[in-house]
């Protein structure tokens, strides 16, 4: 006899229960919970053993270079590797902010409690656009931003919450501002004359903001700065007045602290006055040294900053946590749930509560946001408040000690008096054209990988530039790098 189509059908049952029972068994494998602690085990003392080896010095590179497409290459062997191996590899390939010769970008190297907490948000994963979905992390969000908003001089009626980046903080700012200033804009669409007025030292995210609300590049209007790269205020009247000539409504203004160059702060009193006088939206970017409020010996540098009616701030720049940790606060938290106003019948109850804090999807861009609390919140409950204070402290005064190595320096050359932890400098020792001799010195090192530090150009000249991140750093760091940059353009 032949095979039928019954025989067919029970075989086809049976390749479909065994695919079914392979894949069961797969899954299981993925939520086996010893094979999670073994591996997490494993990761935990490998991370910490690289921690003591960076702070102990013994450890040599703060950047493993690698041409890009090399390394690209190299990724098809990662994909069959063990978990613990996969994770030494990814590291051996990363660069190391923990090590004290990193001086590079506006990153800090995070508490190590905070990737304790990181795992334990990732494991949960709770959304936090309704309360529901996270309880949890929205009431200690809301815990935080009453006691950040009053570091900056903000009263009872502040608000705020917590961002996935000070580039999304200040887009904020400026759709709140827009919500206050043209009401109707959120549902009628965008005034195409609407501008923003900036130092032209500010951070490229508030063109893009401008952009992003359709204002164009002409939404956008820059301010020069004074010698000390930060925003000229005795201009300000007249580019108000030239911009109101030319057909523009100006709806905000912008300070920055600190400009991401050079670390100069605007004048934030003098701005901030300035908005009042002319009922203007004041936004201050504090991506970057949002954090001095923290300080108690430098707070005076953030003077006016309590004039602002919203604030883009970082926690991942000088207070210890991991990227990406922001927050936008308001000196009126009504301001927020202005910004986003509509109906999600499936997520939000149509009933308003006056102040729903805990459901941040009526005043947020994010509706699925991981839980940024728990970073922040575990730096307070394990080492305290205080811990901030003397980290941005220390960090401003490691900078003001390198300004000072520079100065002693014959053959080198300090751009200006570092405000923040932000410096630059440049070699002058060599008769060929500086520009090029500090740009391939900054190369030649990169590829070394020993130091970690970056270029900028002022005015059209080439500065190396250091953020003074890592409060482990010290001066004998800071004369090691002069010594091993006189080598390279020796060479």
């Amino acid at each position: 006899m032949g095979i039928t189509r019954r025989d067919e059908l029970r075989f086809e049952s049976a390749v479909l229960k065994t695919q079914q029972r392979n894949n069961t068994n797969t899954i299981n494998e993925i939520y086996d919970a010893d094979a999670f602690r073994d591996a997490g085990h494993r990761l935990v003392d490998f991370l910490a053993d690289q921690l003591d080896s960076m702070k102990a010095g013994t450890n040599k590179q703060t950047l493993p270079w690698a041409e890009p497409t090399a390394l690209l290459n190299s990724v098809d062997g990662w994909a069959t590797a063990e978990a613990n191996k996969l994770f030494e590899q990814v590291f051996q390939r990363c660069i190391r902010l923990h090590d004290p010769r990193y001086m590079g970008h506006q990153l800090m190297p995070p508490a190590p409690v905070t990737a304790l907490a990181g795992m334990l948000t990732d494991f949960m994963n709770n959304g936090m656009g309704v309360y529901e979905m996270g309880p949890a992390g929205s009431a200690m969000e809301q815990w935080l931003i009453r006691r950040i908003t009053a570091k900056f001089g903000f009263g009872e009626a502040a608000g705020g919450f917590m961002t996935h980046g000070g580039t999304l903080a200040n887009l904020t700012g400026m759709l709140a501002a827009r919500a206050k200033q043209c009401p109707g804009a959120w549902q009628k669409g965008e005034p195409s004359n609407l501008a923003v007025m900036v130092s032209a030292q500010a951070h490229y995210c508030m063109d893009r903001a401008a952009r992003v609300m359709g204002w164009g590049g002409e939404g956008v209007i820059q301010i020069p700065c004074n010698d000390q790269f930060q925003m000229n205020v005795d201009l300000l009247e007249q580019t108000l007045a030239k911009a109101t000539a030319a057909g523009k409504k100006v709806i905000a203004v912008c300070g920055t602290a600190c400009t991401t160059s050079t670390g100069s702060i605007d004048d934030l009193q003098a701005i901030g006055r300035f908005c009042q006088r002319h009922n203007l939206w004041f936004h201050v970017d504090g991506a970057h040294g949002g954090a001095i409020a923290f300080s108690d010996q430098y707070r005076p540098l953030l003077d006016g900053i309590e004039l602002a009616d919203s604030i883009g701030m970082d926690f991942h720049k000088m207070l210890l946590a991991p990227s990406l940790t922001s927050a936008v606060l308001f000196k009126n938290g009504k301001d927020a749930y202005r910004t986003f106003t509509q109906d999600a019948d499936y997520l939000l109850s149509a009933q308003q509560e006056e102040d729903p804090w805990h459901d941040v999807a009526r005043r947020s861009f994010e509706c699925t946001k991981t839980m940024l609390s728990l970073k922040v919140f575990s730096i307070v409950a394990i080492h305290g408040w205080d811990v901030f204070d003397k980290n941005v402290t220390r960090l401003i005064d490691l900078a003001a000690s390198f300004a000072d190595v520079i100065k002693d320096a014959d053959d080198f050359e300090l751009a200006l008096a570092p405000q923040a932890n932000i410096l630059c400098f440049r070699f002058t020792g060599a008769e060929d054209d500086l520009n090029q001799v500090n740009a391939s010195i900054r190369k030649t090192m990169i590829e070394e990988g020993q130091f970690y530090i970056v270029q900028t150009v002022l005015q059209g000249e080439t500065w190396l530039r250091t953020t003074i991140s890592n409060p482990m750093s010290t001066v004998a760091h800071f004369r090691e790098l002069l010594e091993r940059i006189r080598d390279r353009a020796t060479d």
